[in-house]
Formats: C-alpha cells, structure tokens, sequence
C-alpha cells in the first residue's frame, strides 16, 4: 500500500510536467524583406491564465523579443530592435495560443526564436527558425562601346547572393564577371553582373537565380554594331529582348507571406 502511494505521488509530481508539450513548426518560416511574420507557438491551454508565462527570445544570445505575464505585457526587458514591431494574439491565449507577429522583417532578423510556456499545467520551449530574403530588383542594363570590345551589364539589389549565368545564342556558358557587395544595413546585396565580347554582333542571355525566395530573373540582349562605317553613319541596333521576368513561383510566395501576415 505505501508502494502504491509513492507510485501514485511521483505520478502526480511528474505527469503535469511530461505532459504539457510546446509545439511550433518543425521546418523554418521564410519571410520577405519588410513583409510581417508570425512565428506559430501552441501549447496545452489553461483556462486560467492569470499564472501563463509567455517568453519569445533570441536563442543565440536571449534577447528578449516579447514578453507576457500577470496577464499583460512586460516589455521593460525587451530588446531595443524589436520595440514596437512585436504583438500576441491576447484572445488566443486561453486556447493555448503563444503565436508572436513580428513586423518589418529586415536581415538582422534572421535566425532561431525560443518561444517559451509556463503555466498551472507546466513548462516546456520549442524553437522556431526564420530565414529572410528579398526579392531582386528589376535589372538596369548599360552597355559600353569601346573600340576594342562591348561591355553588357546589369546590376540590381536583393538577397542572399545569387545564382547568375550568362549563356551564348547556342546555349554555350559564357564566362561573365561577378561584383557581389557586403549585405547592407538594410539587409541587400549591391549585385553588379558583366559580359564583355570582342564581338561586334552578338545574342546573350543573362538569367539570376535567388534560390530561397524562388525566384528567376531572365533578359536577352541582341547588339549589332558595325564599327567599319564613319561615325555619322555609324548604326548601332539594340535590341533588348527581355520581355519576360520568370518569378511566378516568387509571387506566389510573397502573396503567402502576405496573407500570413493579415
């Protein structure tokens, strides 16, 4: 008998903690540039919450991204670089729900958030991974004509650092020269792209790949250049073959991001 009750205490003592779970997403959340996130947080709901414990914080270094206990906000201890970007969903708390918005997104914000539960039933934290990236800008072409050779450029903003080939009007690799800046405070790469040829005719096909945000971006240049004739007669035709940007699956994840977000 005193067995049964040792067995029936411990069992007491231990199934409140064993049982309370905290869930969140196992594969990571991406998230454009500036767009807002939710990062998903559910645990088993008490519908007391006058002793719920929510805490969000930064698992590399535990920056405190939000906080919730005697059933408010206590932000006195929240990091400076999320003040007033960050929002609970109070209604959903008795639910079970610990889900955090955080808005404007910028690259600083990448990395791993601890979504931390406490409450009459237990304790327990998952971690919830956030990769960003943008979306690169429309390509501004500029060619130079030199009396030697012609050089076709494009450059454009966006992040992480790309995939870029440059291909002949048979298909062939093209050796192209690459610039890739330092990701700016505001979270892009400066991505400047060349193909220099010392023909006067030519048809090249420059594609990007921005593999995170599923995005392609493809232009067609075609330049005839006759250098033999005087120069008021010389004929330069360009003809800018880029009617097409290949983003489809680009847009429909930034319309999924956009819908998350409302």
């Amino acid at each position: 008998m005193n067995m049964l009750w040792r067995f029936h205490l411990l069992w007491i003592l231990l199934s409140p903690a064993d049982s309370f779970i905290v869930t969140v997403p196992s594969s990571p959340i991406l998230v454009v540039r500036g767009a807002t996130v939710l990062l998903p947080c559910e645990f088993e709901p008490d519908s007391n919450i006058s002793n719920l414990v929510i805490t969000w914080q930064r698992q590399e270094d535990s920056r405190v991204v939000h906080s919730f206990y005697y059933m408010k906000d206590q932000l006195d201890r929240q990091s400076s670089d999320y003040s007033g970007r960050t929002k609970l969903n109070y209604k959903g708390l008795a639910e079970g729900n610990a889900s955090l918005s955080i808005a404007n997104i910028g690259l600083k914000d990448a990395g791993n958030y601890e979504c931390i539960v406490s409450n009459n039933k237990g304790t327990d934290r998952g971690v919830v991974r956030l990769v960003y990236t943008a979306f690169y800008s429309e390509p501004r072409l500029s060619i130079l004509l030199k009396s030697t050779d012609v050089t076709v450029q494009y450059e454009m903003e966006g992040y992480p650092r790309p995939e870029v080939i440059w291909l002949g009007s048979e298909g062939q690799n093209l050796t192209d020269h690459l610039e890739v800046s330092s990701a700016s405070d505001g979270g892009l790469y400066y991505l400047k792209s060349s193909y220099v040829t010392q023909s006067p005719v030519f048809n090249v096909t420059f594609t990007l790949k921005n593999p995170v945000a599923h995005q392609e971006v493809q232009r067609q240049v075609n330049l005839s250049y006759d250098g033999n004739m005087s120069s008021s007669k010389s004929v330069v035709v360009l003809s800018v073959l880029c009617s097409f940007l290949l983003c489809s699956t680009g847009l429909l994840l930034w319309l999924y991001c956009r819908d998350r977000s409302r």
